[in-house]
């Protein structure tokens, strides 16, 4: 008998007209529920106050090919999210400035909001074959933080998202910031993780929502039954994956092309 573990998740809002508390559970049979096993961390404290003067936008505006996967809803429909432009705030280092679009199906909406980092953690330096992977990364870490996104108020069928950020960086012997990749080799590597909810304006109604570059975070082996690389169970095609598995597990060019397109613009 397979026993279901359930734990809950809480965040603190402190933004007025807000629930003071988000709260959630999650399944502890699900996969890819961190971006990184606790034993790759070095510390379990944050070192946030020490790095007030570096810039993590290049990390939040991640990767430039199409490959950030999501999902809307308990039953994995496909969301498309794009990051495009990301601005530290100068008077206030921890927060940064988000805009974007997100596509379901056919419709397209932009959003703006902001990420609040509230953490960094540093890990340890990734190897292969017992060498460092870059020997010019001297602090690879996870910063971690709050999300809001608002798309228009005056659209159908537009609402707001919200919850939690964790990503992966590396710091470079001349101080320069990377998304960083270096894991990519990894079963279920994946970065820029994004997990919460997308709140209906007009309804109130709100639905899981979450995504991250290369696979989908915290699903069930039901969706995702890949190991290496993100790879959705075919059942779930008529909630928007048909082209990603007609593109790469049939190598249909025309459905390639469809995954590869730049719909943002």
């Amino acid at each position: 008998m397979i026993n279901y573990v359930l734990y809950c998740i809480i965040i603190t809002c402190t933004k007025k007209g807000k629930p003071t508390l988000w709260q959630f559970a999650v399944n502890a049979q699900n996969r890819f529920t961190q971006i990184l096993p606790e034993t790759e961390y070095i510390s379990a404290e944050t070192e946030l106050q020490n790095f007030s003067v570096f810039d993590f936008s290049p990390v939040i505006l991640g990767l430039e090919m199409n490959r950030t996967y999501g999902t809307i809803g308990n039953s994995y429909r496909r969301i498309h999210i794009k990051i495009t432009k990301v601005e530290k705030d100068i008077a206030n280092p921890n927060v940064y400035s988000v805009t974007g679009k997100s596509k379901v199906g056919s419709n397209v909406e932009s959003f703006t909001g902001t990420i609040k980092l509230q953490s960094i953690k540093q890990i340890k330096i990734t190897e292969l074959d017992n060498e460092p992977v870059n020997p010019s990364a001297k602090y690879e870490g996870v910063i971690s933080g709050v999300y809001e996104f608002k798309e228009p108020t005056d659209h159908n069928h537009s609402g707001v998202f919200e919850g939690t950020y964790n990503a992966l960086f590396l710091i470079t012997n001349d101080n320069a910031v990377f998304y960083n990749n270096l894991g990519s080799f990894r079963d279920g590597y994946m970065n820029n993780v994004y997990q919460g909810f997308w709140t209906d304006y007009q309804t109130r109604e709100a639905k899981i929502c979450k995504w991250a570059d290369l696979r989908v975070p915290d699903v069930s082996g039901d969706f995702d039954l890949g190991a290496d690389e993100f790879s959705p169970n075919e059942k779930y095609n008529n909630k928007g994956w048909q082209t990603y598995n007609d593109a790469y597990l049939r190598k249909d060019k025309s459905a390639l092309a469809a995954e590869e397109a730049v719909w943002w613009e």
